[in-house]
């Protein structure tokens, strides 16, 4: 049977990078390790390319603990440890430029998530990390001589010294092989908690989706509990079939875990920039100035053509009766309405549509300083198999740098110091 020093299951961001460090780790000490990425599919790397629509957002270089869930505060200290300038000076040495957005969002400067995927593929090369595919590991077990025995769904099995598990999540299943994680981990002894798919469209059962399906609009989103808000962010709303999408809802979806949805809703402002009265009194005058016009015109100035007809049917402006025809009561309803749209809550759309996996093992079950388990010494966990999912904007790829980097070279300094 192979032997492996260290043997790390997953061979996505989080994976690489933890075999990447490992290896140059032990290389700088002059004690090479025998280090192995197995893989189910067929390449490594198959979600990394597909993230920020091709172009892979790196990082952020306004990373901090308020822009992840979960448990929030464990993952700060170890993001204060492992920070965005550390990964890109990691990307750097892997030959990498990157350049940055007026909002912090981090790129490879070719624009290309190919790019990154073939630094990282390189960099375990160079490091002596060799990478196994179509190698679906189903069972993770302590082997009776030390270490631990690895098994594939292919009737593989492997020999580790030490493990790092960077399994991955349950988003995007189209590019994964079969959810093992939750098994393999309860079996090694490990908690696991229930996953939701985060950073997800938002369902809704609201009528007005269907004549607002397939527009845009700029907007302020709220979600509101029991009428009192819970969390808001500004951005650019989808409205699909049945769904609200868009980077403010996506990261408005991953408060929705563990909700009970009958007392959630979400408000969207369509004019921010305007108070309730001052856009009262300038519905007012535009009808008024413009009285002769069809009512459905109302929110022409103001709105997305398509939109503004929608809400206004939904007041019961239609038809051909003219602006000045509306009352001063129907345009302080209508004013509040652009400001207040309602929207119900019937939870986060499926997996398939997910960008990342809410829920897995809780923090307290690895050590904070090196991801090591508590539950089997010489196992590390790393990446999304965590507790911990982030916001838009490269969150939760720093987060799979800094895990991938801090179990790596824990894994290979706790094996260096058993061959000494």
């Amino acid at each position: 049977m192979e032997r492996y020093d260290l043997i790390v299951v997953g061979g996505g961001a989080s994976g690489l990078m933890a075999a990447r460090r490992a290896g140059v780790f032990a290389k700088k000490r002059g004690e090479p390790l025998s280090i192995l990425v197995v893989e189910g599919n067929p390449k490594p790397g198959k979600k990394l390319l597909a993230t920020g629509n091709g172009r892979c957002n790196l990082t952020n270089l306004h990373i901090a603990a308020s822009r992840y869930h979960g448990d929030r505060e464990a993952a700060g200290r170890l993001l204060a440890r492992y920070p965005a300038g550390r990964s890109l000076k990691e990307f750097e040495a892997m030959g990498l430029l990157t350049r940055a957005d007026e909002e912090g969002r981090v790129y490879p400067r070719s624009l290309q998530a190919a790019a990154v995927l073939q630094a990282l593929r390189y960099g375990c090369e160079e490091a002596g990390a060799a990478i196994r595919c179509d190698f679906p590991v189903t069972s993770v077990a302590p082997a009776s001589e030390g270490g631990f025995l690895l098994k594939s769904e292919t009737g593989g099995a492997l020999r580790a010294g030490h493990c790092v598990l960077a399994l991955g999540g349950k988003a995007s299943p189209r590019h994964s092989c079969g959810d093992y994680r939750e098994a393999l981990l309860k079996g090694l002894g490990h908690s696991f908690l229930p996953c939701f798919p985060a950073l997800v469209p938002v369902k809704s059962a609201s009528k007005l989706l269907k004549p607002l399906k397939g527009m845009r609009c700029r907007t302020r989103a709220t979600l509101l509990k029991s009428g009192c808000p819970v969390f808001s962010e500004r951005g650019e709303v989808l409205f699909g079939e049945g769904t609200l999408s868009g980077i403010c809802m996506f990261n408005l979806s991953s408060h929705l875990v563990h909700e009970d949805l009958s007392r959630l809703e979400i408000s969207l402002d369509l004019a921010e920039e305007l108070e309730a009265g001052v856009l009262e009194e300038y519905l007012k005058r535009f009808c008024r100035d413009h009285g002769t016009l069809p009512a459905s015109e109302l929110f022409s100035g103001i709105l997305n053509l398509r939109v503004g007809q929608a809400v206004g049917k939904s007041l019961g402006i239609s038809g051909t009766a003219p602006l000045k025809s509306l009352s001063p009561q129907l345009l302080r309803q209508a004013a509040r309405l652009v400001k207040d749209l309602r929207f119900d809550v019937k939870g986060p759309a499926s997996f398939e549509n997910a960008q990342i996996t809410a829920g897995g093992v809780p923090l307290e079950e690895v050590d904070p300083r090196t991801l090591e388990s508590k539950k089997r010494p010489g196992l590390y966990l790393a990446g999304e198999l965590l507790n911990v999912n982030g916001d838009c904007g490269g969150y939760n790829l720093q987060w799979a740098w800094a895990t991938g980097i801090c179990a790596g070279e824990n894994a290979a300094a706790a094996l260096l110091r058993n061959h000494s």
